[in-house]
């Protein structure tokens, strides 16, 4: 089997193996901004921005130890327009109740309500054809690597990148020793996963991804697709499909094995709208960045650049803003009991915070 069709096969089983990380531990940037809100604590949030930190460093052992040159981001430019798209995001997710990677994840475990949320998403999409219309000029501008951008920085940040690596790598191998005793099924088995490990499994698989492959996740994709339908972009390649394809089926292997898939919708007309209208903000929101929050994380941040860390900050505003707004208005919002071993959903008083 030749080298080019073993990079292939890995990387497809690093876009599967994000997706069944991403269910295993529920990670979702609303449920982030919920638990903040509500137990004053960022357990979620900071596994997140783990996944990035295992990424940037996995990336630059790439460059600097064997000479990878990785694909570049792309930045939208005017700026302003990328920062209005982030806050439009978040909202819209808010709105959803889930942003990219748990509107994927929960329809995994068979909520239809999602499909609407995707079907937004593809109508939000499709408002992008207004901004030219109007007389705005927008362009993508390619972000290289920091890697390649601090060729004097590199080595001593790589270094230091390395020491934390190590120590969370001893950590997380603390925590395998800890499991209780008794019989085991295989740690990639576990109902659940502690926040800290599916951090480190979706940043050094979406490094090696992103390295190799680009732009690759399913909010680039479906933005593409929709584009080139209205004739604005040339398509997405079938290889593209593919990875997307393989991070949903992790996904639906994990809700399987797990045995939680079941069919649900919502109960109301109400329930489709929101899950639609949060879509078809999630979308325009997309098209002005360019990706979501998945694309965000797993591509944009790692550039450690301006416009990706003002971006995501702008999401997560927009989450928080309409979270915010659903306290006041006494409506319930999610509240999450996070640890390093996972979160758990509770119910809790859009008023007062859960304990901790």
């Amino acid at each position: 089997m030749s080298s080019t069709a073993l990079l292939d096969i890995l990387a497809l089983c690093c876009a599967a193996l994000i997706g069944f990380a991403a269910h295993r531990a529920s990670l979702c940037n609303v449920r982030a901004v919920a638990e903040v809100m509500t137990t004053r604590s960022a357990h979620m949030l900071w596994s997140l921005l783990q996944a990035v930190v295992w990424m940037v460093t996995l990336t630059g052992v790439l460059v600097l130890g064997f000479g990878l040159v990785p694909q570049p981001a792309l930045a939208r430019t005017p700026m302003l327009l990328a920062l209005a798209g982030g806050l439009l995001f978040g909202i819209g997710a808010a709105v959803n109740g889930g942003c990219s990677l748990s509107t994927l994840t929960r329809l995994a475990d068979g909520h239809i309500g999602m499909a609407a949320t995707l079907s937004g998403f593809a109508l939000g999409v499709a408002t992008w054809l207004a901004v030219p219309a109007v007389g705005w000029q927008a362009a993508l501008t390619p972000l290289p690597s920091p890697w390649l951008r601090w060729p004097d920085l590199a080595p001593g940040l790589l270094a230091l990148l390395l020491a934390w690596a190590l120590h969370r790598a001893w950590g997380l191998w603390q925590l395998a020793r800890a499991r209780p005793q008794g019989p085991r099924k295989p740690w990639l088995l576990a109902p659940t996963y502690p926040l800290s490990v599916s951090a480190a499994l979706m940043g050094l698989a979406a490094g090696l991804l992103y390295a190799t492959q680009g732009a690759w996740s399913y909010t680039s994709y479906l933005r593409t697709e929709v584009l080139h339908t209205l004739g604005d972009v040339p398509a997405a390649s079938a290889w593209h499909g593919g990875l997307v394809l393989s991070l949903v089926a992790g996904m639906l292997a994990s809700s399987l094995q797990r045995r939680t898939f079941a069919w649900t919708r919502p109960q109301r007309l109400g329930g489709w709208l929101r899950h639609a209208g949060g879509g078809v903000l999630m979308g325009a929101g997309a098209a002005m960045v360019p990706g979501g929050n998945d694309t965000l994380l797993l591509g944009s941040l790692p550039t450690i650049t301006l416009a990706a860390v003002g971006t995501y900050l702008c999401m997560l505003m927009g989450i928080a803003l309409v979270l915010w707004m659903m306290r006041v208005a006494r409506a319930p919002m999610p509240a999450l009991a996070c640890s390093a071993s996972g979160c758990d959903e509770q119910s809790a008083s859009p008023t007062k915070p859960a304990p901790r």
